[in-house]
């Protein structure tokens, strides 16, 4: 039996552990990962800081695929 990624659990569990905390949650973002599409003007030494609060962002998925 083949068990899937541990990884996407983890980072849900993160990122309610930092909400119900009232923390506000990150995600760092290389922008040199092909397919990444992001405002060019903020990124700094391809990388970019996203706010991912439920009041910075509307529609956020993360299930076992995607983030």
């Amino acid at each position: 039996m083949s068990m899937s990624s541990q990884k996407p659990y983890l980072i849900r569990a993160i990122y309610q552990w930092l909400l119900d905390n009232d923390c506000t949650p990150y995600l760092l973002v290389n922008t040199d990962y092909e397919g990444v599409v992001v405002p060019e003007q903020y990124i700094r030494d391809s990388r970019i800081v996203l706010n991912l609060a439920p009041d910075a962002i509307d529609g956020l998925n993360m299930d076992n695929d995607w983030v």
